[in-house]
């Protein structure tokens, strides 16, 4: 499968922006911010492990909020591709 790149910004202490990468197994959002800690700069998120999103707004920006079965939960900000990124992760049995 090809890789899907979306360009966010993950909701941490205000918004740091990044990317998420989608690929077979899983998302990873990947930034070079050294103002996180170091397990979120790459943080892997395979599907299996999310237990479902839901679409909702960052001040007035539209976002995107993962939920894992661990009980985390990661907000990101999604430019221009929202619907693209929530059909994609809802393909691979994500709700």
């Amino acid at each position: 499968m090809k890789k899907n790149l979306f360009i966010v910004s993950f909701c941490y202490h205000g918004l740091l922006g990044g990317d998420i990468i989608a690929d077979d197994n899983a998302i990873t959002y990947k930034t070079g911010k050294l103002t996180i800690p170091a397990n979120l700069r790459n943080l892997e998120m395979k599907y299996t492990d999310i237990a479902g999103i839901t679409e909702d707004r960052a001040l007035f920006l539209p976002a995107v909020t993962i939920h894992m079965r661990s009980g985390e939960s990661y907000k990101f900000v999604v430019f221009f591709a929202r619907k693209r990124f929530c059909e994609l992760l809802r393909s691979h049995g994500v709700m």
